[in-house]
């Protein structure tokens, strides 16, 4: 992976400090609503460990970690979970030059500290995986540079992709998210942001994939996240203007294509630099943010009715979460 491409989310580009709620303690989520969030932190140093935090959802404040996984892999970036609470961890040791050595790593529910993986999946590809996703039969997805790289339900040790996809227009990407019906969706950036939608059935190189894009889109320079809710209705996280970024959440109908205008348009997140988004069952929407002050990361929660400027119904932050080079979450 090339760092120089997670330069939002570094710990010294801190600029703002956080807007939310006010006040501590739990929060009433609506029926349906996930209840925990995994988190990733990375090492500020070379003694520290890379961990997946999770925390209650329905908290608000500064909180302590409910569970914590410690693993002492070279490079984590990206976390998931599946409908059973197995948790997955995208980790690679880069030799340079490429190929990359990945590792996905499989915790069992309720694992904890320094666990054993359940399974370990090890392949070789070009590139850092940069998001991860499980779909509802189980398959892994592993977004590495141009491809999609999706593995069986039950791989492990040494393994080779069942599939691969490839596009032109997978250009600089950050996030990628998979429907219930197992489309995949790729937000990209760099100065050329592009959501494109891949069919259930992709497969090879894809020369003309659905792509919403353009001016209407109000797409920024970079997308670092991307969501489908049970509706259909993609949510992508983005980033505009010079520093201090200007970060939104735009929502686009289910049939959005080209240059689409957004459905809805979230302005209230409180952040510099806007991350990983996950929408739950009952329509919540999570947002990873970066901020300064006493919080370096959170969590901005926003309820299923917000529109326009209306702020998150709680902001959950944690002194154990420091720094997350891609800001990545996932939500069970």
């Amino acid at each position: 992976m090339n760092l120089s491409r997670v330069l939002p989310f570094s710990a010294a580009s801190l600029l703002l400090t956080i807007g939310c709620g006010g006040g501590s303690g739990p929060i009433v989520l609506p029926p349906g609503s996930a209840s925990n969030i995994y988190v990733v932190q990375n090492p500020l140093t070379a003694s520290d460990l890379n961990t997946i935090l999770e925390f209650p959802a329905n908290l608000q404040g500064s909180v302590t970690p409910e569970n914590t996984i410690t693993m002492s892999k070279s490079s984590l970036y990206a976390v998931a979970v599946d409908a059973s609470g197995n948790l997955y961890a995208a980790t690679d040791t880069i030799s340079n030059p490429s190929p990359t050595q990945i590792q996905i790593l499989v915790y069992a529910p309720g694992a904890t500290g320094a666990a054993t993986p359940t399974r370990t999946i090890t392949t070789t590809l070009s590139s850092s995986i940069d998001s991860i996703a499980v779909d509802s039969i189980g398959q892994i997805y592993a977004l590495s540079e141009n491809t999609i790289n999706i593995f069986s339900a039950n791989a492990t040790g040494k393994a080779t992709p069942i599939r691969q996809i490839t596009s032109s227009l997978i250009n600089h990407p950050y996030a990628m998210a998979v429907d219930s019906a197992n489309n995949i969706y790729v937000a990209t950036g760099y100065y050329n942001p592009n959501i494109v939608v891949f069919s259930a059935a992709a497969n090879g190189d894809i020369e003309s994939p659905r792509t919403i894009t353009g001016s209407n889109t109000q797409l920024g320079y970079v997308s670092l996240g991307i969501a489908v809710d049970a509706t259909g209705d993609i949510f992508v996280a983005t980033q505009s203007g010079t520093s201090p970024y200007v970060s939104t959440v735009l929502e686009f109908a289910p049939n959005a294509n080209g240059n689409a205008v957004p459905i809805k348009t979230l302005t209230a997140v409180s952040s510099y630099a806007i991350g990983g988004i996950k929408v739950d069952t009952a329509g919540n929407l999570f947002v990873v943010v970066e901020n300064i002050g006493n919080l370096r990361f959170a969590v901005d929660v926003f309820l299923p009715t917000a529109t326009d400027s209306d702020p998150p119904v709680e902001t959950i932050s944690s002194a154990a979460w420091t720094y997350s080079s891609l800001g990545q979450l996932a939500i069970q």
